[in-house]
């Protein structure tokens, strides 16, 4: 029988509310015990999954405090045991002396990682599935949190199923043509192995292909903002984000460092980035190490795979922008999206033989909305965005993948060396599969990896 656990689910009191979770047998009754039902003062009834509003006896002196519990039973919940949720007001003495009386009930706080590793025990999900939670409670950004709940959701588990289902198969066919050698049961001949394991290795390829890099430090599509010093990059930057993130002013290069902001929409955001001003392609003299070393890192920026909008003032000399943009490299042009601001002062342009530029005014507001939406769509579509549909894998989940595709390579480059030495690579490759599920992971694994847990998950 597993014991009774307990822990806070939800950030530390002072708070409106906070959430308890339960777990282990005599849950309910542990809960019972400490409630009178609101209608006749007797100990509540829980019925499974039906939020019931109860009036909790926190402390034994003091009068009771509402609650809301919530019944899960054994085999329902996300553990697979017998639980129940509490939600009850966030007032630090009320919180610590509801978990006080919950010791006293028998129940003990719960070790880093055991709600989670009780449902893996159960057999409630897989292990990659576990470590996906510490990795979405660890996510930064909506990119990050995509792609560790495609872990989540099982995505890994079911690719690391397929392959280890198509491994089984070929170790199989193998091992019976050793085993029944002698009543003609005939093992692959090494071409046939590489025919069957070859699309396994691509399949592999791919998969880690998926993995969502360390490097990257925010998976949110990325914009940056680029044009020559005083274009309005900053004042767009302010209109587009709806904060006062970059300075303004009528002085030239303002911006001596990137400034980033977040455009937010509906169901996706976008990051849009205020880089200091090209003076160099505005034929001015850089002024300081500072402002050299500024530029420097733009144009290191610039030079990635980034979208790039190219901020052009209106009130600008026609020919001095087709000029400018002859001077932009033409594998940049590709990714590159030009805007016309300061569109609200007199004198401006009317026809610099860009048909795809937008005109704004961050003082007016005009056109800005549009470029808003044009902007978060655009960036859908950033190779950013596509690295926020990778999937989120821990360092040990990518160890064993890679180790398994380099046994997988050695079989098959050697697969002429005969069915034994075959056999014991298929074997190497499987057993690092199942490792990444759980179905052959060690204890001191599994304790290493579940103490990284925070509390209450």
């Amino acid at each position: 029988m597993e014991d009774l656990i307990y822990a806070l689910s939800s950030p530390p009191p002072p708070a409106r509310v906070v959430l308890v979770r339960l777990d282990g047998a005599e849950a309910v009754r542990c809960i019972q015990s400490l409630c009178i039902d609101q209608s006749s003062g007797e100990k509540p009834i829980l019925l499974p999954r039906v939020p019931q509003q109860l009036n909790l006896c926190w402390h034994r002196s003091a009068p009771a405090t509402p609650a809301v519990a919530v019944q899960w039973q054994r085999g329902a919940s996300w553990t697979g045991n017998e639980g129940v949720e509490l939600v009850l007001p966030g007032a630090t003495p009320v919180v610590d002396r509801f978990l006080a009386r919950l010791e006293e009930s028998g129940a003990r706080i719960a070790t880093p990682g055991e709600f989670t590793r009780r449902a893996f025990i159960n057999g409630r999900i897989d292990l990659s599935r576990a470590e996906s939670v510490a990795a979405l409670i660890e996510a930064e950004d909506r990119a990050e949190v995509a792609a560790a709940r495609r872990v989540l959701d099982g995505e890994l588990a079911r690719h690391i199923r397929s392959t280890g289902s198509t491994l089984l198969e070929v170790l199989a066919a193998l091992e019976a043509g050793l085993d029944f050698s002698e009543q003609e049961v005939e093992s692959p001949g090494s071409e046939e192995a590489r025919q069957l394991l070859e699309p396994v290795l691509i399949d592999l390829e791919q998969l880690l292909s998926r993995r969502q890099g360390a490097e990257v430090t925010s998976g949110n599509p990325r914009i940056l903002l680029w044009g020559r010093p005083n274009a309005g990059k900053s004042s767009l930057l302010n209109a587009l984000t709806g904060d006062s993130l970059a300075i303004v002013d009528s002085g030239a290069g303002t911006t001596t460092d990137a400034v980033i902001g977040t455009i937010e929409g509906p169901t996706s955001s976008v990051e849009v980035v205020d880089l200091p001003g090209n003076r160099q392609s505005a034929g001015e003299e850089v002024v300081g190490e500072v402002e050299l070393r500024a530029l420097e890192r733009a144009r290191t920026m610039i030079g990635g795979d980034d979208p790039v909008l190219w901020v052009i003032d209106a009130s600008r000399q026609r020919r001095e922008i087709v000029e400018e943009l002859e001077n932009i490299p033409v594998e940049r042009q590709q990714r590159l999206k030009p805007v016309l601001t300061q569109c609200d002062r007199p004198g401006c342009v009317e026809e610099v033989g860009l048909p795809a530029a937008m005109r704004v005014s961050a003082v007016t507001g005009d056109g800005i909305e549009q470029l808003r939406q044009e902007l978060l769509e655009w960036g859908r579509c950033s190779p950013a965005q596509q690295r926020g549909d990778e999937l989120r894998f821990s360092e040990r989940q990518w160890q064993l993948i890679s180790r398994c595709r380099e046994r997988l390579t050695v079989a098959i480059q050697q697969a002429d060396a005969g069915p034994e030495l075959l056999v014991e690579d298929l074997k190497d490759a499987l057993t690092c599969l199942e490792e990444v599920t759980g179905e052959s992971t060690p204890e001191d694994v599994l304790d290493l990896i579940f103490s990284r847990f925070c509390l209450g998950k």
